[in-house]
């Protein structure tokens, strides 16, 4: 499974973006996985910084072995969602013991796994730049809750790219909420494979 996603990633060239001279200060990298994402940006993007989000705890532990060289790449473990939370960490009902459709759900404060969530708009502000050069996100359903959020305009406005994997068929109304929020700005529009491209018109 791991080496799908390596042979999608650099020999696919799932993230290569159809801009000249694109050269991003920050990236997000929303749904990390095993770190494939976060080698392929920063090396094409050695001046970039990289913050990689990753719930999954295998995941992570491969995520931060394979970007242990890589000082742009900063790993966090943690879920991204639309407001700071708990969350429980498990596989897709649809893709059941699958490395890559992990799912959060919210969940209480004495659940023993439970684990924190963060939001594009906290990492945004710790990096401390004034706009998301690009935002990747592969967040398995948790877009629909992302981008449903009551800062999401805070944010957004700043992001020059994004690129997106939509996830109606494990949680509906993902696409519904996405459109709805991204439909207040101009965008230029691609497809790549699984994922949706939004560059900002004056990109």
């Amino acid at each position: 499974m791991d080496f799908g996603i390596i042979q999608s990633v650099f020999a696919g060239q799932e993230y290569l973006l159809p801009i000249n001279d694109f050269k991003p200060k920050l990236i997000l990298d929303c749904g990390a996985n095993i770190g494939t994402s976060a080698v392929y940006f920063a090396n094409k993007y050695p001046e970039a910084q990289i913050y990689s989000v990753e719930p999954a705890r295998d995941n992570f532990q491969l995520l931060q072995f394979n970007t242990v060289f890589y000082e742009n790449v900063h790993a966090i473990h943690s879920a991204l969602w639309g407001k700071e939370t708990l969350v429980d960490v498990k596989f897709s009902e649809m893709y059941p013991n699958s490395p890559l459709a992990f799912m959060v759900h919210e969940t209480a404060k004495n659940e023993p796994n439970a684990l924190k969530t963060t939001t594009v708009g906290k990492i945004f502000k710790e990096s401390g730049f004034d706009e998301i050069d690009w935002l990747k996100m592969d967040i398995e359903g948790a877009e629909k809750e992302v981008f449903s959020a009551k800062d999401v305009d805070s944010w957004l406005s700043k992001v020059k790219v994004l690129t997106i994997e939509l996830h109606d068929r494990m949680k509906p109304g993902c696409s519904d909420a996405f459109f709805k929020a991204i439909s207040k700005y101009h965008w230029h529009f691609e497809l790549r494979g699984e994922n949706l491209i939004f560059m900002r018109e004056d990109t």
